[in-house]
């Protein structure tokens, strides 16, 4: 199976991601699945709120995509000791060596990363073993902005899905 590895700290998770989505289930690999790695332990250092929220953020937004080829699969604190970054290459080996180990995997990455991709951990041994899938940024719709708008009291239904919508304002998340 083609599976395409999405990570992020999904903080929250956007129409921008909805719509990078779009685009590998769009690509020519014809991939069968998309999995959405919510970060436990950023590698650069990411001011992130609680992960269970994320991870709660992260499966609303599947729920609204509609797409049983989509799925949220937070792993990464399985990984984790705690402590330090959690890194694309773990989290790689990681689903290589368990539930992926018969697959194709692909790591997905926006033109943000590309531009950063040799600051990655282990960079060169992830192309060696596996695939770098570039998205285009289509959408130029963020986390930051939504956290920016949520922060000045404005509501941002227009950048994030209804689902995700309706967890940040019953948890009042952002404000």
């Amino acid at each position: 199976m083609k599976v395409a590895v999405f990570g992020s700290a999904f903080n929250p998770p956007t129409k921008g991601h909805a719509d990078a989505i779009e685009s590998i289930l769009a690509h020519a690999n014809h991939y069968e699945r998309v999995v959405l790695i919510p970060s436990f332990c950023h590698a650069f250092a990411k001011n992130m709120i609680d992960y269970s929220h994320r991870v709660a953020m992260l499966n609303a937004f599947v729920s609204d995509l509609q797409d049983d080829r989509i799925h949220a699969l937070p792993v990464e604190h399985l990984i984790s000791d705690g402590e330090n970054p959690v890194y694309t290459y773990d989290v790689l080996s990681y689903l290589h060596n368990t539930q992926f180990s018969g697959d194709q995997l692909t790591f997905v990455i926006g033109p943000d990363n590309k531009a950063n991709w040799p600051k990655f951990y282990k960079a060169q041994e992830i192309e060696e073993k596996w695939h770098v899938l570039v998205v285009p940024e289509r959408q130029s719709i963020r986390s930051t902005m939504v956290r920016e708008a949520l922060a000045e009291g404005n509501a941002a239904t227009s950048l994030i899905t209804p689902s995700v919508a309706d967890y940040i304002n019953r948890h009042q998340l952002y404000a």
